[in-house]
């Protein structure tokens, strides 16, 4: 999933922080990293309780704001929750999930280090 993909676009990171200065720009990703590690864990508690439409719907607002940040991985990831939830395809969201805390984590890890 998403192999091709850059798990951070930086030209994306660049743009936001041209537009709302650098500053601004370091607290919304502070924020937005906050937001990767919560909404892991309801993403799990939502499958865990078999809740897909809260599922569906954190995997889709957590999906727009990855890729508005540049970590088009973590919006792959995402958008495949989204649509696995919205499918009812219960038997994927183990594996789904798992690529997910990969990926969440590769970018947390790269987002701390820009």
């Amino acid at each position: 999933m998403g192999g091709q993909l850059p798990l951070v676009d930086k030209p994306v990171l660049d743009r936001l922080a041209a537009e709302v200065g650098e500053e601004s720009a370091s607290f919304l990703l502070n924020s937005l990293m906050q937001e990767i590690r919560d909404s892991g864990s309801e993403l799990v508690q939502h499958a865990s309780e078999g809740d897909l439409n809260q599922l569906e719907i954190q995997a889709h607002a957590l999906k727009s704001a990855a890729r508005s940040f540049g970590a088009m991985r973590l919006g792959e990831a995402c958008q495949a929750l989204e649509f696995a939830a919205k499918g009812d395809a219960s038997a994927e969201l183990a594996r789904l999930l798992d690529q997910f805390r990969a990926i969440s984590e590769e970018t947390l890890l790269a987002f701390s280090t820009h």
